[in-house]
């Protein structure tokens, strides 16, 4: 997808597993096959990331996302929620990433886990709320201190 594409994030509170991930990506081939909006195909994908984000990107210059269809794509990953048995869209979720791997916590938790000394300002954390292919790119995973979760410390 070009960098201009429009991006949703959508994050697992726990790893996703090979098979877990095998039904994401054939879900996602489904659902972008007939995705469209004002029937114009959308021109779409979807990928699964570091084992824990489902993301849904369209490139718009070929047909705007409107709501009906993203609403269509919300109902695509609650459907996802349910056959994983597992949330993708609570925000309230802190994905970041330390020497021993990537884990999970409530965002509650960032300055419990601060003052146990588990993170600090420099630890990487995704940024879920990045909306295009590009900045995904350029700033998907920075320090917690340059992140909009830094108010929960």
């Amino acid at each position: 997808m070009p960098a201009h594409a429009r991006l949703w994030v959508y994050k697992a509170p726990r790893p996703l597993g090979q098979a877990e991930q095998r039904l994401v990506r054939d879900r996602g081939a489904e659902f972008t096959q007939g995705w469209s909006a004002h029937g114009a195909r959308l021109d779409a994908c979807v990928e699964v990331l570091n084992d824990h984000f489902v993301v849904i990107a369209v490139d718009e210059q070929q047909a705007l996302a409107s709501g009906c269809s993203i609403d269509k794509s919300v109902g695509f990953i609650k459907a996802l929620e349910h056959d994983l048995r597992l949330m993708l869209t609570d925000r309230m979720i802190a994905i970041y990433e330390t020497e021993e791997g990537v884990h999970s916590c409530r965002l509650q938790d960032l300055s419990q886990l601060m003052k146990d000394g588990r993170i600090t300002r420099d630890t990487q954390v995704y940024d879920d709320l990045v909306s295009t292919v590009g900045e995904l790119r350029e700033r998907f995973k920075v320090p917690l201190r340059a992140s909009w979760m830094e108010r929960f410390l």
